[in-house]
């Protein structure tokens, strides 16, 4: 077991105008259902609020929904950081630990963090005009921690196709749990839920990783 830990998750703060409570109101359908099967007239129902309200905020429904994507990824971020100043000083198995940790928190983690990697994972299955947003300013900057965090890990030059190779063979390692759940547990494989079932998986893949990143 590596030594950093992840921060406590902040709260959400409660819906106190139109626009925050379109946004909650939004975040769940969005989640189960996708853009096209969400209707708007459910949404302002959710927040008690009139049809017209949603134009009025955010101009369309698609506005809604990269709202939402926006405040979603921002939230799950903030919650479960893949790098910040402290991990930047450790060992490199450390800040490895701590980024597949915090991949394993945002995918295995209770239903109202599991709604934005649920958005994200749709949106790349069933694209709309937001993923362009999603690519440029959630993904693309992930991405580039975990490339980071390979090649301080790896201690060696990596060309881009061998670096991008490690990296997506890591993350795909974490995200693998919560995309095959319905196939796993059909076949008597638990999923980790708790913090003591996180931290073992994490750690699980993290000497796993380190073999084939330092190979």
């Amino acid at each position: 077991m590596y030594r950093i830990r992840p921060l406590a998750s902040a709260g959400t703060d409660p819906a106190t105008t139109t626009r925050t409570a379109l946004i909650e109101a939004a975040k769940p359908l969005f989640a189960d259902l996708g853009f096209e099967s969400t209707r708007i007239r459910d949404i302002a129902d959710r927040a008690r609020a009139n049809v017209a309200a949603i134009n009025y905020h955010f101009g369309s429904k698609m506005g809604l929904y990269q709202a939402v994507m926006k405040a979603q990824s921002e939230q799950m971020i903030a919650n479960y950081p893949l790098e910040t100043e402290e991990t930047t000083q450790a060992a490199p198995e450390e800040r490895l630990y701590w980024l597949v940790k915090n991949i394993l928190h945002r995918v295995l983690g209770s239903d109202e963090k599991e709604r934005p990697t649920r958005m994200c994972v749709r949106e790349f299955v069933e694209p709309t005009e937001a993923l362009d947003y999603l690519v440029k300013e959630i993904v693309t900057p992930q991405h580039g921690i975990t490339r980071s965090v390979v090649m301080v890990v790896a201690g060696r030059e990596l060309d881009e196709e061998e670096l991008s190779r490690l990296a997506i063979s890591l993350v795909s390692q974490c995200f693998y749990y919560g995309l095959a759940e319905p196939m796993l547990t059909r076949l008597g494989i638990k999923i980790p839920r708790t913090e003591e079932e996180i931290d073992e998986l994490a750690t699980h893949i993290v000497r796993f990783s380190l073999a084939g990143i330092r190979a």
